[in-house]
């Protein structure tokens, strides 16, 4: 009873830390300098600034006319936070939170059924306090979530393989992933399921994939995704075909559309999976080694062990063949590489001594959580850029608030997204065609612009007025140098 009741108490203390961690990364993140305009950021900014703002809740576009990239669910998450705190950057930065938050719990909670508490402790701790995390954690994208979805998808695979239940959940989950970033998340949650193949060679009485609700589970794959892609096909027409199938899903892996090839960089993914995880994927490649070398001798143990070996195998496997490559793409891929950490670095506690390593794993903490701070506080050159560059937007927003014009009446020729979120409106470019012809019926206009030397023919065409300029005259350049001239006074 006492051992029960301390064992619990260790779970418990276990937990604190990890929602602690998360929420000291999370609040480290927030409070320094935003990066909104960095990492691609600036579309989801602009699907949710439409689908809160102007009601576009089945499909949606960003600020420079492109319709979305990605299936919906990150953005109605982020809607939906965003109708509670408002469109800013917290609200939309809460999905990743929350869902790297859930899977720190999660890695703790399988790792503490199939290995140790020790174990799914120290596993925990090596996906927050991987580098790659800290990036996420406040993240305007969709990878974290993504990540989650995938995970969910994985262990209902591992569930029906070991207990023979049906695929029903299977499905569901991978038709949530699906709405999260595409049918990849389809292929990454099931990948582990190659070890069955592995795992038939050792022991011919492992549990076989066969269970009904196949039939059941697609038609719900199909019915929820299938269903809001016609949906929203018929609302948006070939351009969104062309976007999410042509463009995102096939050319980034045949590199189609770019100047790239499948297979152009083969070790690149594992280099990234190496580097970005750092300190801890050093336990994760000596694990991978021992699944290999030196396999559990129990059953459920080592269908586990090599479940983990797959799904990681397999994803590195699908990346280096691909020809689109970025390091945040092998996040889903952390889950399992964490358990794997987790679970060496407790057979190293165990060789000397839970004390020392303790000391040794706080030590390695805190100078990971120190330089997150430094990283995200202390900007290097390349981030200082783009922190700035979303400083001066809102400096900008600000003092345009204070003309007394009318935001709601601009058009926008190449404004950054941020201006246009702290001036709480979302008016997608216009074309220099059509500012034209804007101008040619008469009426008053007002166009924010950012490079007027790239519409010098417009501008000295037509003579127009300015009214506004951030950084004001006088003052020495910076980027973005936002303009508003108007026509026809």
């Amino acid at each position: 009873m006492f051992n029960q009741s301390s064992q619990n108490q260790k779970v418990w203390i276990w937990r604190s830390l990890l929602v602690c961690l998360a929420l000291f990364l999370f609040a480290i993140r927030l409070t320094g300098p935003t990066d909104m305009e960095g990492y691609a950021q600036h579309r989801n900014i602009g699907y949710v600034m439409d689908t809160v703002w102007e009601g576009n809740w089945l499909a949606h576009q960003d600020i420079q006319n492109r319709v979305m990239s990605k299936p919906p669910v990150h953005t109605w998450l982020a809607g939906l936070f965003s109708l509670v705190f408002g469109v800013d950057y917290f609200a939309m930065a809460l999905p990743s939170f929350l869902a790297l938050l859930a899977l720190a719990l999660l890695v703790f909670e399988i790792g503490r059924r199939r290995l140790d508490t020790m174990a799914a402790g120290f596993a925990g701790l090596a996906f927050l306090l991987a580098p790659l995390t800290a990036k996420h954690i406040a993240l305007i994208r969709t990878d974290a979530l993504f990540t989650l979805t995938i995970a969910l998808v994985a262990w209902a695979a591992l569930r029906k393989w070991e207990r023979g239940s049906t695929w029903t959940l299977f499905w569901a989950f991978a038709a949530i992933a699906t709405m999260v970033k595409g049918p990849v998340g389809l292929i990454l949650g099931a990948a582990g399921l190659l070890a069955y193949f592995w795992e038939r060679r050792t022991d011919p009485n492992t549990p076989r994939l066969t269970g009904g609700g196949h039939l059941k589970g697609l038609a719900l794959f199909f019915g929820i995704a299938g269903g809001w892609f016609i949906a929203a096909w018929l609302a948006w027409g070939p351009d969104l075909l062309d976007k999410m199938l042509f463009d995102e899903l096939f050319g980034q892996a045949t590199g189609a559309r770019k100047d790239s090839f499948p297979g152009e960089n083969l070790p690149k993914p594992t280099l990234y999976f190496l580097g970005r995880f750092l300190p801890f994927s050093l336990f994760t490649f000596y694990g991978l080694w021992r699944v290999c070398r030196r396999p559990e001798s129990d059953p459920a143990k080592r269908r586990f062990e090599r479940f983990l070996f797959c799904w990681i195998g397999g994803g590195l496997l699908m990346f280096s063949l691909a020809a689109h490559h970025r390091p945040d793409l092998l996040l889903p891929l952390w889950t399992a590489g964490a358990l794997l950490a987790g679970r060496e670095m407790a057979r190293l506690a165990k060789r000397i001594g839970p004390q020392r390593m303790t000391i040794g794993t706080a030590v390695i903490a805190s100078i990971l959580v120190a330089t997150t701070f430094w990283n995200y506080h202390q900007l290097t050159p390349k981030r200082a850029e783009i922190a700035q560059f979303g400083i001066e937007a809102r400096q900008a927003a600000e003092a345009f608030a204070t003309t007394g014009l009318n935001p709601h009446t601009l058009y926008h020729l190449d404004t950054p997204v941020t201006f246009q979120l702290y001036l709480k409106t979302f008016r997608t470019w216009s074309s220099p065609g059509e500012i034209s012809q804007l101008i040619e019926s008469g009426e008053p206009l007002l166009v924010a612009v950012t490079e007027a030397s790239n519409y010098s023919e417009l501008f000295e065409a037509e003579m127009p007025e300015e009214v506004f300029r951030w950084p004001p005259a006088g003052e020495p350049k910076r980027e973005p140098t936002i303009r508003v001239m108007k026509f026809n006074p």
